[in-house]
């Protein structure tokens, strides 16, 4: 049988083929192999040597940084030690980014609670980066509600420092208030923003991979300090009594707003500092408008300045215990104008002490004509017109006061009826305080120390007075405002058992386009009790008074009002028996 014929030897059909490269080919792919590994043992090499200390920098940066740590700020205190401005921990709330996988369902949760729309949680999230603030010193509520949610990755707290104002509305406009940082913004707490802050401290602070803080790792380098605690010459119990019976003043007259300062005459301390319309501090409302402090701003005084311009009389020798003067109820001046009494009425002939009893516009402007324009600027400015007083409060008006040769010849006249003339509360305030204490014109205080944290007290500044009347002139002049009471146009502010000195005024308010505004007017009364013993200076004054507007009947009733409740709150006891005030009609 015949044998079959093999195939060829070969590969078999079907199997793979082994593709066999060129030598060269197998030379060139190892070379590339090893140029890589090269590289890449280069770039290690350069990492671990010239780049490693910038490396190791950012890293650390990433997880360790340096933050600063607030001192807590000073407190606020009263005469008598009662706290105004305090501090309370609040936590404030920020995002982990990095660590939020689902930034719309962790913005559904947060945001009601924060009281954010869920979108702008987003947004902020989305963001990026390692911490980002949702919001600042939230409520105790709102915290213990986000902790509940089980966040803890993606949601962290870190507690602040939160100013805190225990008596709400009382002396706002003195106080001022503080920022989100506690930086002081308005009144006290700017004027005194360095001392109450304290020294800042500084601490490493450690996160992981996330921008999560390490607890553990937070080391102090510099521990901060408290701030210094503030002490002040206010009464809180006389500020209430000024601030509620102003209110109750401006809101029965329908007015505007209002203000009223009580200061000892003695010190310049000032013990109440009323602003109407006030705000709140603790939830300070939008605008500047709101955080007016009207102690301080300027308004035409009308014939409360009649004291001023007498004082400058009497000190020059124009007039004297005898003279007199006749008051027909008009006087035509340089111009083609024409001063006239409040009622019209003609007062016949008047001594000094009815040009503030009856407030006789005849009378003061003529006073003011004999003076003229040099020596009544010059005695004007002495008695601390036209210039700030030096209180320690931001946001002093200095009045307006204009130069002499800016003056026409009717001026003389009409500034001598507190006209062409603007003054502060407290420029007024002080002005009388000096009549009452001797002839002192004394620097107002609010603040009167500091106290460190470790308890010890410094003043805040020395006591500043000038001589400004002789002591015969304060004398005579106090006598005089006596009489407004007794039985002139200030008889609503009498105060059983004391006697008291004062002067009322009335004064239409100037219009933006010059003369005045018909039926706008700012009453006023500014006094001393008690008179034997003077202790203080008080002034209130009302904008815009609708009905009645004389400052006889509306500010004088006022300051009654504070005065009986302050000297009882001070422990001052009646002194010599008042005079029986005789009613007159209320007036200017």
């Amino acid at each position: 049988m015949k044998r079959a014929a093999l195939p060829p030897r070969g590969p078999r059909s079907g199997a793979p083929q082994v593709l066999a490269l060129p030598r060269w080919r197998l030379k060139w792919l190892a070379a590339g192999w090893l140029v890589a590994l090269a590289t890449v043992a280069a770039r290690v090499a350069y990492l671990q040597t010239p780049r490693f200390d910038h490396l190791r920098e950012l890293g650390r940066r990433q997880q360790v940084e340096t933050v600063t740590l607030s001192g807590s700020r000073g407190r606020i205190y009263d005469r008598a030690g009662r706290e105004l401005a305090s501090n309370v921990i609040r936590d404030s709330v920020y995002a982990v980014p990095r660590a939020i996988r689902d930034p719309e369902g962790f913005a559904r949760k947060v945001g009601p609670l924060l009281g954010l729309e869920p979108s702008a949680v987003v947004e902020r999230v989305r963001r990026g980066g390692y911490f980002v603030w949702l919001a600042r010193q939230v409520s105790p509520e709102v915290a213990g509600r986000l902790r509940q949610l089980g966040l803890e990755q993606e949601l962290g707290f870190e507690p602040e420092e939160k100013r805190v104002y225990p008596f709400g509305r009382l002396a706002g406009p003195v106080l001022g208030f503080t920022g989100v940082d506690n930086q002081g913004l308005a009144g006290l707490e700017l004027r005194y923003e360095q001392a109450l802050r304290g020294r800042p401290g500084r601490a490493i602070r450690v996160r992981d991979a996330f921008g999560r803080e390490i607890l553990e790792g937070r080391q102090v380098l510099l521990q901060p300090r408290r701030g210094q605690d503030l002490v002040l010459a206010l009464d809180s119990v006389v500020q209430h009594v000024a601030e509620r019976e102003l209110v109750r003043t401006v809101e029965h007259y329908r007015a505007q707003g209002g203000a009223a300062v009580a200061m000892d005459v003695r010190t310049g301390e000032v013990l109440a500092l009323a602003s109407v319309p006030g705000f709140d501090p603790n939830s300070v409302p939008d605008g500047t408008e709101a955080w007016r402090n009207r102690a301080l701003e300027a308004y035409e005084p009308g014939s409360t300045l009649k004291a001023a311009v007498l004082a400058a009389a009497l000190e020059e020798g124009v007039v004297d215990a005898g003279w007199k003067v006749t008051c027909p109820g008009w006087l035509r001046i340089p111009g083609g104008y024409t001063v006239r009494e409040a009622h019209g009425e003609a007062h016949g002939r008047v001594g000094i002490a009815d040009v503030v009893r009856l407030s006789c516009n005849v009378a003061a402007a003529r006073v003011g004509a004999e003076l003229g324009p040099a020596r009544l600027h010059r005695y004007l400015r002495q008695f601390g017109f036209g210039e700030p007083t030096g209180v320690d409060l931001p946001g002093e008006s200095a009045g307006i006061l204009r130069d002499p040769s800016q003056w026409s010849g009717s001026d003389p006249y009409v500034l001598a009826i507190g006209q062409g003339v603007a003054v502060t509360p407290l420029q007024l305030v002080r002005f009388v305080a000096a009549v009452a204490n001797g002839g002192w014109l004394v620097r107002p205080r609010v603040a009167v120390a500091m106290r460190d944290p470790e308890g010890g007290l410094r003043r805040v500044a020395a006591d500043e007075r000038v001589r400004v009347l002789s002591p015969r002139v304060a004398h005579t002049l106090l006598l005089a405002m006596e009489r407004t009471v007794a039985d002139g146009t200030g008889t609503a502010a009498a105060v059983q058992g004391y006697r008291v000195a004062g002067k009322t005024g009335t004064a239409q308010k100037p219009s933006p386009h010059g003369g005045y505004q018909p039926g706008r007017y700012v009453a006023s009364f500014v006094g001393v009790v008690p008179v034997d013993q003077p202790r203080l200076a008080i002034a209130v004054v009302v904008d815009e008074p609708q009905g009645a507007y004389y400052g006889g009947v509306v500010a004088a009733p006022a300051f009654s009002r504070i005065a009986s409740q302050a000297l009882w709150v001070l422990g001052v006891p009646p002194g010599e028996v008042a005079p029986q005030a005789v009613r007159r009609p209320g007036g200017d």
